[in-house]
């Protein structure tokens, strides 16, 4: 990014003319921009978008991969910041009208990350307090490298903690669509290469 690009906060309408085809994000007004994934993280993002668009079949939700723009729709009331943007691994959308000029406004219903070493810290802490903010309603963390899946489920306006699955606990069950269930061993199968 140019000296200009480092040093202001950008509004949305600024970054949608600034990003481009570039993969950034925007956390409270600044932009940030997205390393390639690795063979292993995008092996995984494919075997979790292959078992959810499967089991949704029919229904009236749209599955997504990583080049969705989200535009989180809140505004931080002690930080005073509204400019939110994101790209996740998966994104789950059943209201129809929330997709509209090539971009997801507000909360999808469903959404999956899966870590990579340098963006497991913003996908467990600041990104899941995003979704939290927006009301995402089910967000599951992705681990391949220790080959488990977190489940986290919105209660009274939080994102919590409802299930870990592993290798013991391998029979994966979301808890918004009761038609999605997969074995933790088909996900993670392209990890063992």
């Amino acid at each position: 990014m140019s000296e200009r690009e480092e040093k202001q906060l950008y509004t949305l309408a600024e970054f949608f003319e600034l990003v481009g085809e570039r993969r950034m994000e925007l956390y409270e007004g600044v932009p940030v921009l997205m390393a390639p994934a690795s063979y292993e993280h995008e092996g995984v993002v494919a075997n979790v978008i292959g078992e959810i668009t499967f089991a949704l079949k029919g229904s009236p939700c749209f599955v997504f991969g990583s080049n969705l723009q989200v535009v989180l729709l809140f505004q931080d009331e002690q930080k005073g910041k509204e400019n939110v943007t994101v790209l996740p691994d998966i994104s789950v959308v059943c209201e129809k009208e929330k997709l509209r000029n090539k971009r997801c406004y507000g909360a999808p219903d469903l959404v999956v990350e899966v870590l990579s070493p340098s963006t497991a810290r913003n996908d467990r802490l600041l990104k899941r307090y995003y979704y939290e903010k927006a009301g995402v309603k089910e967000y599951w963390i992705v681990d391949y490298q220790h080959q488990t899946i977190e489940k986290y489920v919105l209660h009274n306006d939080r994102l919590q903690l409802e299930e870990v699955y592993d290798a013991q606990n391998n029979h994966f069950v979301s808890t918004l669509f009761s038609n999605i269930q997969f074995s933790t061993h088909d996900i993670f199968s392209f990890s063992n290469i």
